[in-house]
Formats: structure tokens, sequence, C-alpha cells
């Protein structure tokens, strides 16, 4: 198995625990918060969804991108615990982040080593290549899916 083939495999993997964990989950549940300066669900999978669209402007730079309504600003570097009113519903997020997960399958089934080599327009920890800094995202991606678990599972033993 290749590099690119298991990124792939993460990335069906990391969409099928984000869809069980917020599977009958609430918007009211989804903004729970274990305690205070932890993160939401719903921040959670909104912060991935954030960090996919990443994966697809590296992986296709020059092309617009799809956001969710002040993606960036819910959800980005440095984002801050807003009140429940302005997220977008979880389902949103939520089907925002697997469509973005599968443009990002197909990216890379067709990504040049020429591309995946070449300097990243980005300037963020990772490395500084388009490929390594995908990589580093995905790594990424894993550590809050395990959040959002665990988060999910305090919610279900909540209700």
């Amino acid at each position: 198995m290749n590099a690119l083939s298991f990124l792939q495999k993460g990335l069906q993997y990391h969409n099928n625990k984000v869809a069980k964990a917020t599977e009958g989950v609430s918007q009211a549940e989804a903004l729970f918060r274990p305690y205070s300066t932890a993160n939401s669900l719903l921040w959670e999978a909104g912060h991935l969804a954030f960090f996919r669209n990443t994966c697809l402007k590296l992986l296709r730079p020059g092309e617009p991108l799809e956001k969710l309504e002040n993606e960036a600003t819910l959800f980005g570097f440095g984002s801050t615990i807003q009140i429940a009113e302005v997220y977008p519903p979880l389902e949103n997020i939520v089907s925002t982040f697997l469509e973005r997960g599968k443009q990002i399958e197909q990216l890379l089934e067709a990504v040049t080593p020429e591309h995946w080599q070449s300097e990243s327009p980005i300037n963020f920890p990772g490395g500084s290549t388009v490929g390594s800094q995908v990589e580093f995202l995905l790594l990424h991606e894993g550590l809050h899916v395990g959040e959002m678990t665990y988060i999910s599972t305090l919610i279900r033993r909540l209700r």
C-alpha cells in the first residue's frame, strides 16, 4: 500500500467515525462541552471540515472553495466559543465534512508526484510541501476524531 492509498483509507475511516459519533445527536447535544475549556462535538466537526477545505486548497490551488457561513471565524485557527445561535446545524457541518472527504479522496487518486512534492503556498506547521502538509492535516484530523468519539460517548451516557 502506498502513502496516498493509506491517506484515502484514513479519510474513509474518519468519515465513518464522525458519522457514527454524530448520528442521532441533537443540535443542543452537539453543543455540549464536557467542561468549560473543552470543545463541543459541533465545533470539532466544523474544525475538521475547515481543515479539509485547506486540504482541498492544497490539492487544487486556484479553484474556489465552498465554505460554511463564517467557517473560518467559527472553526479556524484561533476561533473561540460563540453563542449557540451562530453555529450552523450539525447535520450541515457533517455533510460538508463528508463531501470534502470524498473530494480529497478523488484528488489523491489524481495528484501528480510533481504537485505532491511542490512547495506549499500556505505557511503552517507540518512541512513545506503540499504532500507533507496534507499528511499533517490528516494526522491532525485523527486527533480530533478521537476527541469527537469521546464527547459523543459522554453525550450518550448523559441522556
